[in-house]
């Protein structure tokens, strides 16, 4: 009997271990690159004309809780001229990419003589994007939820007349980042854009792996330029 309530011991043990093993999922680029082809980013609508800016999302994205958006735009901390506007600046097809430590989503900006215009002179741009870095904030209990983490601009930008000004044009790009920033901001704090996510990484581990997992194990996200990686149970 002693033998037997041993034999049992171990046989519940290890099966106890087993199911709370963790298994690793990763989601590569070229998974990324597929993904990405279902989500029609040539049907996003993104515009900055006068003093308002318009985000119109694909129908894809509309599945996932990100809503039309449509933003009130304000120069003042850039320069007080007060016919200071933006021409019909429109933006190509965004792009997603994985980097050290972030998903990159890049949106290119259209080539545009005047794409900011006022009375006193305009701005020009020439091969330029903006780039918002997203990441995984890790709490202290180890949950982890999609932020971000900074942003950049990348490409050229010229002036004519009083904007030609290095300081305007600096200030200009930082005024670009921070309607990104805000706006980004603005879709990830959706509730139901955040159940998204984690659906997304359930649905996808149990694709790669057959079964239904659990749960994403608490503070296992990661993300590098090979893909991003979590463990599931």
């Amino acid at each position: 009997m002693k033998a037997i309530h041993w034999t049992t011991f171990f046989i519940v043990l290890f099966s106890f271990s087993k199911a709370l093993a963790a298994t690793e999922v990763s989601f590569t680029p070229k998974e990324l690159a597929a993904g990405y082809v279902l989500l029609r980013p040539e049907l996003n609508s993104i515009e900055l004309h006068g003093n308002k800016g318009t985000f119109k999302p694909s129908p894809a994205l509309r599945f996932f809780g990100i809503e039309d958006q449509i933003f009130e735009i304000n120069f003042s901390p850039i320069i007080d001229l007060v016919d200071l506007e933006f021409n019909h600046l429109r933006a190509d097809a965004p792009m997603v990419r994985f980097s050290n430590g972030s998903l990159d989503l890049i949106i290119p900006l259209q080539d545009q003589d005047r794409a900011l215009k006022s009375r006193l002179g305009s701005i020009s741009i020439q091969g330029a994007s903006l780039i918002a870095q997203l990441g995984w904030r890790t709490h202290a209990d180890g949950v982890q939820e999609l932020e971000l983490m900074g942003t950049r601009f990348e490409g050229e930008m010229s002036g004519s007349g009083v904007l030609c000004n290095d300081f305007i044009l600096r200030k200009t790009k930082k005024f670009l980042l921070n309607l990104l920033s805000r706006q980004v901001r603005q879709i990830l704090k959706n509730p139901m854009v955040t159940e998204s996510v984690r659906e997304g990484l359930i649905a996808w581990a149990r694709f790669s792996l057959g079964y239904r997992p659990h749960e994403v194990v608490p503070a296992s996200i990661r993300i590098d330029p090979k893909g991003l990686h979590y463990e599931i149970r």
